[in-house]
Parts: C-alpha cells; structure tokens; sequence
C-alpha cells in the first residue's frame, strides 16, 4: 500500500512538473504583458483609472455632439424619400434623439468617476439602439425600396463605435453583448431573427463587434504601457519621484482620516561613489536594480516603493508602526548580507545601506514628515552606517 501510494505521488508530481512546463512559455507572456490588467480594470492603478474614465468620457461627448448635429441633417433625405404619414414621425423621433444626445453631450465632465463614465458609454450605445428600433418600427409599413436600404447602416455604425474605446475585454464583452441584444430586439420581435438574413445579419455584427474588441484591448494595452513608462523608474522598475509625492499626499491624508499608524522609510546605498568609481557605472547601476529587488522581495503587496533619487529609495508602509517598519528594516540588512554580486574577478560585492524611519503625525506636514525622515537617515550615516535610525 505504501508503494502504490508513493508511486501515485510521484506520478501526480511528473504529471504537475509536465503540465507547468508545457504552460511555462504562456505564462511567460501572461506576465510580459500583464494580461490581467487588459482582462478586469480592478487590478488598475487608481490614477491610470481616472485617466481612463476621462478618456472614455471625453470620446462619449464627442459621438454625442457629432450624432447632435449630424441626425437632423438626414431630414432633407427623409423628405426626399418617404411619404407624410412616415416622414413626420421619423422628423419627431430625429428631434427627440438629437435632444437626449444633446443632454449627454453637455453633461459636466470635471472628475469623471469611471463608474460614471460607464454609465455614459452605455447611454450612447442605447440611444443610437433605440432610434434605430423606432426607426425600423416606423418604416414597417413601407413597401421594400433600394432607397431604404440607407436606414438599415446604422447598426454597423454603433457597432464600429465600440472600437475607439479602451475597454477591458470583460467590459468589452459586457457591452458588446448588450448591444447585440438590444440591436436584435427588433427583428426578434418581427420573427425574423432566425431566418437566413437574420441569422446572416446577426452574425456579421458579432463579426464587426470581434474586431471591435480587439481594437479596445489593443488601445488599452498601448496606454497601459505609456502610463506604467511614466510613474516608474526606468532602471529598478519602481515607482518614480513624481508619482511617489502623489501617493505620499494620499496616504498622508489617509492616515489623518483613519488615524492607523503608517510609516515612512528612507534608505540610502553605503560608499555608492566607490562602487561606481571602483567597479564602474555599469556594476553601480546592478547594485541599484539588486537593491531593488531585495526590498520587493522583503515588502508586501500593499507598501508602496520608489526610488527617490541617485541612490536613495523611500518605502511607503501603511498601517504600520515604527517597530514593524524597524523589523523590515533589519529583514532588508540581513537579505543584503547574504544576497551579494560577483564582479568580473568573481569576487563577491557586499553593500550595505543606511535607513532612516518616521512614523506618520497628525500635527505634521508632508514636508515635515519627509524632513524628519531624512534626519533620521542622515544619523544613520552619522552612526556609522549600515544602521536603522527612528525619528519620532
């Protein structure tokens, strides 16, 4: 019994090792490009979402005030085609669609929440729906025409619309099946949906909306790339000095309305001019992306790390008190004592760092709190080095 039981172990293992070899080169490119962003917006950054929203916010607004003006010019054409009973109803429901875009068109779009910019995108995929429907509904009784077959483009417009958006793909399906179904609703209604030009016409709107899909994943992830280039740093991947003054504002204001104990940590590379100047700038900037790796290694998810400038870094750690901040710290000494670099000899480079700890106070500034960070860093250099130093 304990053999076969080893045996199916081991089996299970193989099994396990084959299975993750075989995905390994499509997980690869899962983390390269951060599918998980393009897939669901809560793995988002707050920022990039703001941005977001007033991107799709401000592309709303101007299909609403191009369909504004562009819908009531039709009217010349519906006069020129349909008869009097037909032609004043589709001149009401041009006026009124034209009006209710006009609505969203001149909406207020100052901070745009992204739950409001949603709400937005939907209106304008159902009012173009639901002036199509009317349409349809009015031109029911008319006998078939070549000249109608212009009403029947609309469709393929809102369709196409969907594609100048920068939509996750679960809020691109979100919508486009919604859009679908309301498009459908019409021939549902009628019985024609499932017969052959129903099917055929349904088919090639799911067809467009895949493409459509495509061109939304494809902006998102090109934005995506551009904001992650701007708020890091492009040699240790972490976060630059300008986005770290935004977080720092934030959390500080964060900590005023909680009142959770949060801290801050200043950390500055030991004799950094004597490795650039002894093992070149080359061998300095692997230092630099060593360290940094150490200090996400021994951070959580949730602490916020940047490089402040040269060789200095700050660590955000919130709901967290001086004592635990100093726990990390000494975490981040000992990983820096057994995590050195070979040089070109072969020979193993140690480095060492100086850190300096302020816990965040209601009665202080931004200012303040950096200040004193850096006083306490800087009696850590003062001590000696290689040292952590706690400034109340």
């Amino acid at each position: 019994m304990i053999s076969s039981h080893l045996d199916t172990e081991v089996l299970f293992k193989r099994l396990s090792q084959s299975i993750l070899h075989l995905f390994a080169p499509w997980l690869a490119l899962y983390k390269k490009l951060h599918l998980d962003s393009l897939i669901s917006s809560r793995y988002h950054a707050r920022d990039f979402s703001e941005i977001r929203a007033q991107y799709i916010d401000s592309r709303v607004r101007l299909l609403a005030g191009m369909f504004t003006f562009l819908t009531p010019m039709w009217i010349p054409i519906d006069y020129l085609i349909l008869e009097d009973d037909h032609f004043l109803p589709m001149v009401c429901a041009r006026i009124l669609f034209a009006l209710l875009l006009m609505f969203l068109w001149i909406l207020p779009s100052d901070r745009c929440s992204m739950l409001q910019a949603r709400v937005r995108l939907i209106l304008l995929m159902i009012l173009p729906s639901l002036f199509h429907i009317s349409t349809q509904w009015i031109l029911g009784s008319v006998s078939d025409s070549e000249l109608l077959i212009c009403y029947t483009f609309l469709p393929l417009l809102i369709i196409a619309m969907h594609s100048i958006f920068p939509l996750t793909l679960s809020e691109g399906i979100g919508l486009a099946s919604f859009t679908i179904v309301l498009l459908s609703l019409d021939e549902l209604s009628n019985n024609t949906l499932f017969t052959i030009r129903g099917l055929g016409h349904l088919w090639l709107l799911c067809l467009i909306m895949g493409v459509a899909i495509w061109a939304q994943l494809s902006q998102l992830h090109i934005e995506l790339k551009m904001h992650h280039q701007s708020i890091t740093d492009p040699l240790t991947g972490l976060l630059n000095r300008r986005t770290l003054m935004k977080l720092l504002e934030h959390e500080k204001k964060r900590h005023q309305r909680h009142g959770r104990s949060s801290s801050l940590m200043m950390l500055d590379m030991d004799y950094f001019k004597q490795i650039n100047d002894c093992y070149g700038h080359g061998m300095g900037d692997r230092v630099l992306q060593r360290f940094s790796q150490i200090i996400r290694e021994q951070t959580r998810g949730s602490d916020i790390l940047a490089r402040y400038g040269g060789e200095e870094f700050i660590v955000i750690l919130p709901e967290t008190s001086a004592e635990d901040a100093t726990i990390l710290a000494e975490r981040i000494h000992d990983a820096n004592h057994r995590l050195p670099l070979p040089t070109v000899s072969g020979e193993p480079l140690f480095f060492t760092v100086s850190i300096g700890i302020t816990e965040f106070n209601d009665n202080d500034s931004l200012e303040s709190t950096l200040s004193k960070t850096d006083e306490a860093l800087y009696q850590a250099k003062e001590a000696g080095r290689n040292c952590t130093i706690v400034r109340s």
